[in-house]
């Protein structure tokens, strides 16, 4: 016979006597019970002092050298920095900071500095039917709820 058949037939002989034990006596289905309800209390109490506890403030300060969210492009592709300051709730700067941005060629990323900006370089791309198109930013760090928004910076072709 394979010796995985035996382990798998010994392990199944092991757990039928178990239960069978445990059907003779109510106070062990009773301490496992207690003991289900006190493990699962404390993960509930470790995820809640685990979870994050603040919000981002995101704003977009400049795109390519215009004040605001919005790209005029002349052509097909473009390549300009995105400026993104990023506080907490307070308003004071979060620092080291994940910023992503999505929706160019490629994702593009920085990190904020100590005054909470940070300076993404973009390449971006409208096909030649497109008249708009919208980059989604993620910010991200620890103790913080992450924070996304589908149309952050808006592209408009010229």
């Amino acid at each position: 016979m394979n010796w995985r058949y035996l382990l798998v037939e010994k392990y199944l002989d092991r757990i039928s006597e178990s239960v069978a034990r445990m059907r003779e006596s109510p106070r062990r289905i009773a301490a496992i019970v207690i003991l289900t309800i006190i493990i699962f209390s404390i993960l509930v109490a470790l995820l809640f002092i685990l979870s994050p506890k603040e919000n981002f403030q995101v704003e977009c300060i400049q795109c390519g050298g215009r004040d605001g969210n919005l790209v005029i492009m002349e052509g097909t592709n473009a390549s300009f920095d995105i400026v993104v300051k990023v506080s907490d709730d307070s308003g004071n700067a979060v620092e080291n900071a994940t910023v992503k941005i999505y929706g160019g060629d490629e994702k593009a990323y920085a990190k904020t500095g100590a005054d909470g900006i940070a300076v993404v370089k973009v390449n971006a791309t409208l096909e030649q039917g497109e008249q708009s198109g919208f980059l989604k930013v993620v910010v991200e760090k620890s103790g913080f709820r992450r924070y996304t928004d589908s149309s952050f910076v808006v592209l408009a072709r010229e």
